[in-house]
């Protein structure tokens, strides 16, 4: 009886284990309030239950006219409950840059977490893509923005006052 109860628990926790592990691996997005403050983690079905701004647009670093959907970052950050601020964006290789408030608008940048219509793979510079309408405007079709393009976005970092 004691050998089965050990079983029956050591069953039980490697289920835990494996479902925290699944949860863990579904996270494609965490944001964070200041040094050490509030943390909000998003899946790829959450970011696609916020509103979606889409836009076709070429880009330096694809070929001919692209579709990109996804939540505007400014969206992203009211939903997470954030102050808006300077955001420090990460990609996946640990590259970083801070996108200044002021550049923060409505529709732009938006992460994009669909390209003509669907996902799109970290080979593809997915699964997140920090974005902007680079043909709506001249302003959007210079290096300061190109830099700010942040293609497998992981994490970031709302920046204190």
């Amino acid at each position: 009886m004691k050998k089965f109860i050990l079983t029956l628990v050591a069953a039980v926790l490697g289920a835990c284990l494996h479902v925290t592990s699944a949860a863990a691996e579904d996270v494609i997005l965490t944001m964070q309030a200041g040094a050490g403050g509030q943390s909000v983690t998003f899946t790829d079905a959450e970011l696609m239950a916020l509103p979606q701004e889409s836009f076709e647009t070429e880009t330096i670093w694809t070929e001919g006219v692209v579709a990109f959907s996804g939540p505007s970052l400014k969206s992203v950050l009211e939903h997470a409950g954030m102050t808006p601020g300077d955001v420090e964006l990460y990609a996946i290789n640990d590259y970083s840059v801070v996108l200044p408030l002021e550049k923060l608008e409505d529709g732009a940048p938006i992460i994009a977490n669909r390209i003509n219509g669907a996902p799109f793979s970290v080979r593809d510079k997915g699964p997140l893509w920090v974005v902007f309408p680079y043909d709506d405007e001249s302003r959007y079709n210079t290096e300061e923005y190109f830099a700010l393009s942040v293609w497998q976005l992981n994490r970031l970092n709302v920046l204190s006052e």
